[in-house]
């Protein structure tokens, strides 16, 4: 065999110089090159890159090289490639090729260089060449790049065009997405599968649409919960979809879940049992639950499969899954396609799965018994990037790719230069994944598989320039050192604070620099004039709920921003709008899309021409009715006279009674309220007719609300187009839109929008548009129906068995389909994504970490590093987690898992159900460790999206959480960099802080770079390693520094200028005062009397405090000056920095600093080593101070417990300012503070939002309107109605009033006079208005609130009109002194029976109802005030206070009724144990729903007692008042009577095991009234609704 390498070597099949590729006999296969391991020239000749590197004289003549491109492409002074990817563009075998590319170092332009030069050295042809990867986005811009430069080699003519592309055109590469490529697949070859070519593919919802009825029909076996309980239908419906897709993953049939289950279950029974039975679920038991639900799963995924088989449907894991099976079954495909394509390159290759690794390695992988080698295939990605394993992507396929397409040449190619990021960042990222090189005990990878330890760290770009250390790497590298920080916090709310301020100081310095230079160029130094450029900025969070309130702090500061990947598309305005303008035309039972549209501004229509149509849509259905009666007694009347005999006529009799009954069945309930099936769109389509005066006609039987002109006009317009659109259901879904869109203005709605781009504002309907022409392309096969039994086998429709499934809403229509589809996916996924709009380069972005895969930013910012690492969720094995659906040793990279007993040989090894369990425990932590490898791979890409500033931060307190939060693990990682320069600079890898842990809490002044930072570490107990402690140097330094009595007088200058002043701490504490004090007192404690030994022990805690607080201030002093003293010094000087400074602030110096210090002053006198470089080793991550308030340090969370409030009312231009205190009783002081005493300052109180002023910018507005008005046509007059609507009238109903002109003369104002007929418009809407007020209008069904609480259902029972007028528009009123005393005689009580209230997170305290609230001093709050009349004459007399004057009224006299009430209450039999021990509930809180209304309350207690009968309840009510009147109770007995009620609804009790009592403690003594003493008894159900309804009748 000649040497390959040899260019003009012999060669039998050589071809003439010149020859078309392909075109002569000589000319080899793909297959034949990689026999030869050499690529073949156009003239036939062999050739080798490798050699023509050893050799040059080997180069042939019209070859050109990688530089040889990069020059003809960029120019000789442009870009050129880096010898790594010089070494991947001339890959010089034609052989599989592993590229690892780290993030940011050129891939997608190294791939497009590498088809360049193949094509413009006659290798391949540019439709030769295969490019897959994974998005569609990512496909395109490959797509254009390879576009750009192989136009670049044709206007050079070095490739000349075909004669088919003269024909046909000129041919690209082609390129592809992974699920493309599979689906071409599909398409072409499905048939030899049974797979049709027009079968369609299933979205999310679309497929959740099919599952819901595989399991609503599901007639076997069911999942169960640890309490063998079956979970519920969602979960099935979740958990079987997922199993279906995991199989099509790793190619596995549900059959084979099915026996792998079956045989695992066996072998766990085969274990010997416990002999005790314990309480919860043991791990084992656990096991053998989920692999009989996984077991169900399958069978459920296998008629899944079935039915979607018959309706000739895919999803996207059927798609991979047949192709992959395609590729395998027949050579012929393979054939083809290695054929067609002769190089293939596959990008982001870490993220694919088994059965994309399965296709391409059946299709372009070696065949050994065919003698057939690899094609050449390149796959570009990197291990450390493989983010995706919740979508079946693998990490392990990478360093498993050898071994699927295997090669003699087993040498994976580099890229690690990193090209976006600077030195500080990368440093960081690399620490970070440095753990991502051990490879697990766990791993079982093959010989030959790559390993982690492989992949080489990323190289700052300076690297290019020289070695490390050398002086043209240390001057590059000096303009690229960049900057990491780690910023902790004390709560989450005040991380977004700080971020949003950060993020406004970075836009500020960007402005700052513009002006600088603006101003340079102004004074004519000759610059080019600049530009406003804003520094590009993201902030990368886990999940969305991070990011809100950053979004929310960064617009209240003014500062634009785009969150990115959120749903709701679908509960945008103008898509509601479309979609309720789709439901009215298909559904006509769904009035409330109706009322949406004729509110809008398209048809705006008003309140009162609503409820006209609302008895306008009433009288059509009482018209039906009439009219259906009248039709059945003509014909009883007609078939009576045509009977011969009475008997006939008699049994007629009979069928039509039985028919008038049915009819009386439907037509039920429409007496009392036809509103019910009352369609507002059947009444706009029957709207009265006009006579002949031209005024419309109602009938004579009509008795309701009557249209107004302008409103019947705009109805009829609106029925017309309606009828129009109606017409166009049968056409294209995109066509009807559209037409729908036009009719209703929305593109010129969206396009006027206030402060909105006029093209950007449609980014949401566009996608709409998109979603719908999605759902058309499988439409067709949407609407199918099958029938099949519950397995999804193939059934008739008469058979016993059968069940229709369908992908509709019942196939009632096109549209009906789709909108049942939308609702679907509302559910599902999340409402839609939003339309994109194209970045906003002056705009923050705020996205998920996931979503920023593949971008870059000059800054970013990741908050929230600390809690979870593995979001909340605890990772467990495959056998003992229920969101695991596939058996790990049934996927294709099971080798690269923590999995264990995968046989049951291994099971059955046990002989002890208990080792069994201990195993299981044992390796819990493996599966931590694999989740936490994911989790790290997603931090690294965040952390290298960043190019010169990466701002990590975390925080100590979240909101609502008990115990202070841990930093996560990479945070203590990236700390070891500080601990590297004071120990072990040069070296890779030093000890975590933990391992040092002990020693620095024992001196925490010399670790300022921990102390400076306030952070708090979770440890493990020493006591119980189950348990966690949290240790912290800042109060660990605070205990020190008090006991050991530290003063600070004078200021302290440290090592690098650093101030410490002490001139804010508080007075130092006075040591000789208490010696003082304590001398006043005998010294034996014996015979101190009580007042001297309270007074000792004062005298101690008060001198005990002022050390703490002294202490703590001291901390707050010493350890930021400290830490920033400490960054500013350089590394090789940091532990003499520290010792230095420690020796000024006469602080102990530890051994370990000194010992440091020795080392540092050893490493100055070595020569430089090989390979250091001091600029990087200085590239450390860069502390900013924390917070060391002494209340973070509590062990309790100083957040809980706070208080929101706002002041009220206020001026809707300024808005509120939010004040947080810290407690309900400081804010009670400080109420009391600033009402009584006038004090503003010192109170426990912070500013906790406060909202920008709007009046600059509304009074900015205001003015620009009136120039530009006043410069029009002064003389136009106005058109419509001030708001473009229909205005009410003086009775209710909509009018037209125009109002006369005013002239003015020209001169005399410089108001329009368009303007003044405005304003005379608006000062008889508000006459109108006013005389509305006078009016009394009955009391209608939709002005009752949706929620009503107990005292106002009772108030509403004795005023119907007064309480609806006091709900509607509710008055604050002056609190009540029989509330004030109520509410503490009640907290008394709850305090002696010693149970908290019971919470009810959907209800707000005092503010039950929906429209009012009880306010302090109204009705509600005094229905529990006495009914004697010396207390009702204390209220009137109280009527003459001010507010003010409140607060002054004896607070000795409110202190001794509350006692005088309590002791009744103490003494009586309620008071006593008895009832003590029968207590279940105190502040209990209810609700039910009664005629469409929700009523609630809280009872004050609940008794569970029993009797022969079984359990009995006791429900009562204290009041505070005497015993009122019979005639008042009849009133009280419907509160009794609702809780009786709402109660045994909740518990599922019969209200006759229900009692209920009023405990009146007023009066002479306590007084009970229970429900059987009331006259009457208490009210049913009947009685409660028929209070609503005669409300609502008015």
């Amino acid at each position: 065999m000649t040497d390959s390498g040899a260019y003009g070597a012999t060669n039998p099949g050589a071809t003439t110089p010149g020859a078309h590729p392909g075109s002569g006999t000589g000319m080899l296969t793909p297959a034949q090159w990689c026999e030869h391991n050499s690529w073949q020239l156009p003239n036939g000749v062999l050739f080798s890159a490798e050699a023509v590197a050893n050799n040059p004289a080997l180069k042939p003549a019209d070859y050109r090289s990688a530089l040889d491109i990069a020059e003809m492409l960029n120019g000789a002074d442009g870009k050129k490639p880096t010898p790594e990817q010089v070494r991947m563009i001339e890959a010089g075998r034609p052989a599989p090729t592993l590229v690892i590319a780290g993030a940011g170092s050129g891939k997608t332009a190294t791939m497009v260089d590498r088809v360049i030069w193949l094509v413009d050295n006659g290798f391949v042809r540019p439709e030769e060449v295969l490019g897959v990867t994974f998005t569609r986005k990512a496909a395109t811009e490959l797509r254009s790049r390879m576009r750009a430069g192989l136009n670049t080699l044709r206007r050079s003519r070095r490739v000349a065009p075909t004669d088919e592309e003269l024909r046909e055109g000129v041919a690209d590469p082609t390129v592809l997405t992974y699920h493309s490529y599979a689906n071409n697949l599909v398409k072409e070859y499905g048939l030899r599968l049974g797979v049709e070519q027009d079968a369609q593919m299933l979205g999310d919802a679309q497929k959740w649409q099919l599952a819901a009825q595989i399991v609503q029909y599901w007639e076997g076996e069911l999942p169960l919960d640890k309490d063998g309980v079956p979970v519920s239908a969602a979960t099935m419906i979740n958990q079987m979809l997922q199993l279906s897709d995991e199989c099509a993953e790793h190619l596995v049939e549900p059959q084979q879940v099915i026996d792998f289950c079956t045989e695992q279950l066996a072998a766990y029974a085969a274990v010997p049992e416990p002999r005790r039975e314990t309480k919860t679920e043991k791990d084992i038991q656990k096991v053998q639950r989920l692999l009989r639900n996984r077991r169900v799963y399958a069978r459920m995924a296998m008629s899944y499969a079935r039915v979607k088989a018959r309706m000739q449907v895919l999803d996207f894991g059927d798609l991979m899954r047949f192709a992959a099976r395609i590729a395998e079954a027949d050579p012929a495909i393979r054939e083809g396609e290695r054929a067609r394509f002769k190089v293939v390159l596959l990008d982001e290759f870490q993220d694919t799965s088994h059965a994309q690794m399965s296709l391409f390695s059946s299709i372009y992988g070696a065949d050994e018994a065919a003698g057939i080698p690899a094609h050449p295939v390149m796959a570009v990605g990197d291990p450390k990037q493989s983010i995706y394993g919740f979508r079946g992507a693998s990490d392990g396929q990478m360093f498993s790719f050898y071994r699927h397409f295997p090669t003699e040449h087993v040498r994976p190619l580099f890229l690690s230069i990193a090209w976006r990021n600077d030195i500080s960042v990368l440093n960081a990222a690399n620490h970070v994944a440095e753990k991502l090189k051990e490879v697990s005990e766990w791993v079982r990878a093959a010989d030959g598989d790559i390993t982690a330890a492989q992949v080489p760290d990323l190289r700052p770009r300076c690297a290019l320039v020289g070695e490390p250390g050398s002086p043209a790497f240390e001057q590059a590298a000096a303009g690229m050192v960049g900057r990491v920080d780690l910023t902790y916090h004390d709560s989450d709310r005040e991380e977004a604070v700080a971020i949003a301020e950060r993020i406004a100081a970075m836009r500020a310095q960007a402005v700052r620099e513009y002006e600088r230079a603006y101003a340079a160029h102004r004074s004519g130094d000759g610059s080019v004039r600049p530009r406003l450029k804003m520094p590009e900025i993201a902030v990368l969070a886990r999940v969305h709920g991070q990011l809100d309130p950053i979004r929310v702090e960064c617009e209240r500061l003014g500062i634009p921003v785009q969150q990115v990947g959120l749903g709701g598309l679908l509960s945008q305005p103008e898509v509601v709008d479309l979609v309720s303008a789709l439901r009215v035309l298909a559904d006509p039972n769904r009035s409330d899309a109706l009322a949406r549209l004729l509110t809008g501004a398209r048809w705006r229509l008003g309140a009162a021409d609503m409820l006209a149509l609302g008895d306008w849509a009433q009288s059509l259905v009482r018209e039906r009715e009439r009219a259906l009666r009248e039709q059945m007694a003509l014909r009883m009347l007609a078939e009576a006279e045509d009977a011969d005999d009475a008997a006939a006529i008699n049994l007629q009799a009979e069928h039509l009674r039985a028919a008038q009954e049915r009819l009386d069945e439907t037509l039920k309930g429409a007496v009392e309220d036809s509103s019910g099936y009352a369609s507002l769109i059947e009444a706009v389509e029957n709207l009265p007719q006009d006579g002949a005066d031209g005024e419309p006609l109602y009938g004579e039987q009509y008795r309701g609300r009557r249209f107004s002109p302008a409103a019947l006009e705009r109805l009829r317009a609106f029925a017309e187009q309606m009828r129009v659109l109606r017409a166009g259901l049968s056409e294209d879904l995109g066509t009807l839109l559209y037409e729908i869109e036009r009719t209703m203005l929305l593109d010129i709605e969206l396009a006027v929008r206030p402060g909105t781009d006029p093209l950007g504002s449609r980014a949401n309907l566009d996608a709409f548009h998109e979603v719908a022409a999605a759902y058309g392309m499988s439409a067709p096969r949407i609407n199918a129906m099958i029938y099949a039994g519950s397995d999804g086998v193939s059934a008739e429709e008469s058979d016993p068995g059968a069940r229709r499934f369908l992908l509709s809403s019942g196939g009632v229509s096109y549209v009906m389909g789709f909108l049942a589809w939308l609702e679907r996916a509302d559910d599902e996924e999340k409402g839609l994504a939003l339309g994109t709009v194209e970045p906003d380069p002056n705009a923050v972005q705020l996205m998920t970490m996931h979503a920023a895969k593949g971008l870059e930013w000059d800054h970013v910012l990741l908050p929230g590093l600390c809690g979870s690492a593995t979001g909340g969720q605890t990772p467990n094995l495959w056998q003992m987690s229920a969101s695991t659906a596939l058996p790990w040793p049934l996927r294709g990279d099971r080798e690269y898992l923590p999995s264990i007993l995968e046989t049951p040989e291994e099971i059955t090894a046990f002989e002890k159900a208990k080792e069994l369990e201990d195993y299981l425990g044992e390796h819990k932590d493996d599966a931590a460790e694999h989740a936490g490898m994911e989790d790290r791979r997603l931090m690294y890409v965040a952390m290298t999206r960043a190019r010169n500033l990466l701002a990590m931060s975390a925080y100590r307190w979240k909101s609502a959480a008990m115990l202070p939060l841990p930093v996560q693990p990479f945070w203590e990682e990236l700390m070891e960099m500080l601990f590297k320069s004071l120990f072990d600079m040069g070296t890779p890898t030093v000890d975590a802080p933990s391992a040092r842990f002990e020693e620095t809490m024992d001196t925490p002044w010399a670790a300022p770079q921990l102390v400076g930072m306030g952070l708090s570490y979770t440890m493990p107990n020493p006591a119980d390693k189950r348990k966690k402690v949290h240790l912290n140097h800042v109060r660990r330094w605070a205990e020190q520094l008090a006991e050991s009595k530290y003063r600070l007088a004078e200021p302290v200058t440290l090592v690098h200028g650093t101030v410490v002043d002490p001139s804010n701490l508080p007075p130092a504490p006075d040591e000789a005062a208490l010696l003082e004090d304590l001398e006043l007192y005998p010294v034996d404690a014996d015979e101190l009397t009580p007042e001297q030994a309270e007074a000792r022990a004062n005298a101690r805690a008060t001198y005990a405090e002022q050390v703490q607080r002294y202490a703590w201030a001291l901390v707050e002093v010493m350890a930021p000056a400290l830490a920033q003293d400490w960054q500013q010094a350089a590394p090789s000087v940091r532990a003499r920095t520290v010792a230095e400074n420690c020796t000024r602030l006469n602080l102990p110096v530890p051994e370990w600093i000194i010992e440091a210090t020795e080392r540092e002053k050893w490493r100055e006198a070595q020569p430089p080593q090989p390979g250091f470089s001091p600029t990087v080793a200085a590239a450390l991550p860069i502390e900013v101070r924390g917070q060391f308030a002494q209340k973070n340090y509590e062990d309790r969370n100083p957040n809980l417990g706070a208080v929101l409030t706002a002041m009220w009312p206020f001026d809707p231009l300024e808005r509120p300012v939010i004040w947080r205190w810290a407690s309900d009783d400081a804010l009670n002081r400080g109420t009391e503070a600033v009402l009584r005493r006038g004090q503003h300052e010192h109170l426990e109180r912070e500013i906790a939002i406060n909202s920008s002023s709007r009046r600059e910018a509304v009074e900015r507005a205001a003015l620009a309107v009136e120039l530009a008005v006043g410069a029009g046509d002064e003389g136009a007059e106005s058109e419509g109605t001030p708001y473009g609507g229909t205005e009410f009238g003086a009775a209710g109903e909509s009018t037209s009033y125009t109002a006369p002109a005013v002239s003015t003369a020209h001169g005399e104002s410089a108001i329009p006079e368009s303007l003044r007929q405005q304003a005379v418009d608006w000062e008889r809407e508000a006459d109108l208005l006013l005389l509305m007020m006078g009016q009394t209008d009955p009391v209608l069904s939709d002005q009752l609130p949706g929620h009503l609480s107990a005292s106002t259902f009772i108030r509403l029972r004795e005023d119907p009109q007064g309480t609806v007028h006091q709900l509607m528009r509710p008055v604050p009123q002056r609190p009540s002194r029989a509330a004030t005393i109520g509410t503490a005689v009640h907290a008394l009580i709850e305090e002696h029976f010693g149970v908290a209230p019971s919470a009810d997170p959907l209800e707000a305290p005092d503010a039950e109802d929906t429209v009012g609230a009880d306010l302090p001093g109204s009705a509600a709050s005094t229905s529990a005030a006495p009914a004697d009349p010396s207390e009702s004459a204390d209220l009137q007399e109280q009527d003459e206070f001010t507010f003010e004057d409140a607060f002054e009224e004896s607070e000795s006299e409110l202190e001794a009724s509350v006692q005088r009430l309590w002791e009744r209450f103490a003494t009586s039999e309620w008071g006593s144990d008895e009832w003590k021990d029968r207590i279940w509930a105190v502040e209990y809180p209810v609700e039910t729903h009664i005629e469409g209304v929700s009523l609630r309350g809280r009872i004050d207690a609940v008794f569970r007692t029993e009797d022969e009968d079984g359990e009995r309840w006791v429900l009562v009510d204290w009041k505070s008042g005497s015993r009122p009147k019979m005639a008042t109770m009849q009133s009280r007995r419907f509160q009794l009577g609702l809780y009786r009620i709402a109660f045994s609804r909740i518990m599922g009790v019969d209200p006759e095991r229900i009692s209920t009592v009023f405990v009146y403690l007023g009066g002479k003594g306590v007084a009970e009234v229970w429900d059987h003493q009331i006259r009457g008894g208490l009210p049913t159900e009947a009685q409660l609704a028929k209070v609503i309804r005669e409300a609502r009748k008015g």
